[in-house]
């Protein structure tokens, strides 16, 4: 026991400091030592004085970078009618919306780093798709004009939600389903919103049943399980509409094609990667680890389980997919499954960057510093300034969706600013509405 006291004060001890400071090994050896030999002298109480030191002075740090940064398109007179209109929404949202007016996110403190945040985001997901965790879905299946197949899961609600309630939509991510999404369902449920996940062709359990996929997504589903969900819920007093990760472009994409026509009357853009014709390809070059498993997960879920199906398209295509050693790769491959004519009307159709300027709804777009997928040096908070209707937030911390808070990292502050955003654009909208009676 008098080694095994020790040993634990200092581990936990130069771990703490190491994150304190940064990663700075030097100091986290120090801090280490320093707590192994106060344990050792004073025993259990030693240990505690120790780590309690070590958690405030790293609390301290992490308040110290807490403080998150909003970019966003100001109303100015000399803007056209509606680009005023637009920038004035986001103005009223932000004021009214205490955690965009002064965002500040800070981390579980024994989970800040990026590893550390995403291993345990990663480790809730696990355990929400587990057997100890039953969240239960109600699945509409729709065959689209070519005869591919989509679902929506709509989770479910209990009786106080209404057929007039909101209704939040979201888009996953890029191997995901409403089981990776069930911690943003349960929220949004919480939160008094009915709510779905739009799975994609491919995901959630449904083979293909047309030799065409997108790894981003198509927007002419997306149009045809909108209708459906307003075909479902006539009455819903609201709809909004939340990208993750990969789903945060086809949000764009489907919000930029669709103008003034959508239904959707909010959106969220959840840690996005902007220009996807070279996002990727920065992925392999820094991360490539990451890289590498993101790309493993797309074969098994995109050829193994369709190898004849895709076979009778293209065998070349199928060949090329199957040979991509990186994520970019595997998406200058996939393009004849797509129904595009050419890769370069590929990225046309599918960058968000190409139909981002032409979105007419308020949307939050949400990025960390320290994202290790969406990179920060992506972010363009150029076309976001210059763009009336669009509200950036930055935060230096939170890794790749992961934003765990809380003391035990139960908390998510993805899924809290998203729903926050969400309420205040409501209220705004209904307050204008019965201005305009």
């Amino acid at each position: 026991m008098s080694v095994v006291v020790p040993l634990v004060s200092g581990v936990a001890t130069g771990y703490l400091a190491w994150l304190a400071e940064d990663r700075d090994t030097i100091r986290g050896l120090i801090a280490a030592c320093s707590a192994a030999g106060l344990s050792w002298q004073c025993g259990l109480p030693g240990c505690l004085a120790s780590l309690a030191v070590t958690c405030t002075w790293l609390r301290l740090r992490l308040e110290g970078r807490s403080q998150g940064r909003v970019v966003c398109c100001k109303p100015d007179d000399s803007m056209e009618c509606a680009a005023k209109t637009r920038a004035t929404i986001i103005a009223q949202i932000v004021q009214a919306c205490p955690s965009l007016a002064s965002p500040r996110y800070l981390p579980t403190l024994w989970a800040a780093d990026t590893w550390t945040n995403c291993g345990l985001f990663i480790a809730k997901q696990i355990y929400d798709k587990s057997c100890l965790r039953r969240d239960k879905y109600t699945r509409e299946v729709l065959i689209l004009e070519d005869g591919g197949t989509v679902s929506i899961d709509y989770a479910e609600c209990p009786e106080e939600i209404l057929d007039t309630a909101p209704i939040v939509i979201f888009l996953h991510t890029i191997t995901g389903s409403a089981k990776e999404t069930g911690y943003f369902m349960r929220y949004a449920v919480e939160r008094g919103w009915r709510t779905c996940v739009f799975n994609r062709r491919g995901h959630a359990g449904l083979h293909l049943t047309s030799p065409s996929f997108n790894v981003m997504g198509e927007s002419r589903d997306t149009a045809a399980q909108v209708e459906a969900v307003r075909k479902r819920f006539p009455e819903s007093s609201y709809l909004a509409m939340v990208g993750i990760s990969a789903g945060s472009g086809l949000l764009v994409t489907y919000l930029g094609k669709e103008g003034d026509s959508t239904p959707v009357q909010a959106a969220a853009s959840l840690c996005p990667a902007y220009d996807i014709t070279r996002a990727f390809s920065r992925l392999s070059m820094n991360y490539p680890s990451v890289d590498k498993h993101i790309l493993g997960s797309m074969k098994r879920l995109f050829l193994k389980p369709n190898l004849a199906i895709l076979n009778d398209k293209s065998p070349e295509a199928l060949e090329d997919c199957s040979a991509a050693t990186t994520i970019h790769e595997f998406l200058h491959a996939h393009w004849p499954f797509s129904g595009a004519g050419s890769l370069e009307e590929y990225w046309a159709e599918n960058n968000p960057m190409e139909w981002v300027d032409k979105v007419a709804r308020p949307t939050l777009i949400v990025n960390a510093e320290d994202d290790m997928v969406c990179l920060a040096e992506n972010i363009r908070e150029d076309i976001v300034a210059a763009l009336p209707g669009a509200l950036l937030l930055r935060t230096q911390k939170g890794s790749h969706i992961a934003f765990n808070e809380g003391i035990f990292g139960t908390g998510n502050y993805l899924s809290r600013v998203t729903m926050d955003f969400l309420d205040a654009a409501m209220a705004v909208s209904k307050s204008q509405a019965k201005k305009d009676l």
